[in-house]
């Protein structure tokens, strides 16, 4: 059995001993807690780079789109435009081309009417004649019976 000299030396060694391990668990619990904050932390930082870095290039990317729409609206206006003339440009040139058409083939256009019984056969050939004997549309100012007689 210890004596009380050993009892009463064992008890502030005790004390001593207890303190000083309840001193390093505490610093422990904090050290970890600590980590555990820092860790957390760090990863709230580490997503909110990345979401930072994920809206840097949404708005890049948006402004991006918004240069490239502008720039095509503008130059599509300048090539529907220029389309668009050189369209009504065709479309006036088949209107002169089918306009001068039945203009400059008379003849064809009364077959065509005699053949569909939109004209009988004496109005025909009186108008036959008056197309034949009209001066010609190039300007030459020869009838189109002239210029028969001149081939043969």
């Amino acid at each position: 059995m210890p004596s009380t000299t050993d009892r009463a030396l064992s008890t502030p060694l005790k004390i001593l001993l207890y303190g000083l391990l309840g001193l390093v668990s505490f610093l422990v619990v904090i050290a970890a807690v600590r980590f555990a904050f820092g860790l957390f932390f760090g990863l709230i930082g580490l997503v909110l780079g990345l979401l930072s870095l994920a809206a840097t290039i949404g708005v890049l990317a948006a402004i991006g789109y918004a240069v490239y729409w502008a720039a095509s609206t503008v130059f599509s206006q300048d090539e529907a435009t220029a389309s668009a003339t050189d369209a009504s440009r065709t479309q006036a040139a088949h209107a002169t081309d089918a306009a001068s058409a039945s203009e400059i083939d008379p003849v064809e256009r009364l077959s065509e009417r005699y053949a569909n019984g939109e004209i009988s056969e004496a109005e025909l050939e009186r108008r036959l004649e008056q197309a034949l004997d009209e001066p010609s549309l190039d300007g030459s100012g020869a009838t189109e019976a002239e210029r028969n007689r001149e081939l043969n």
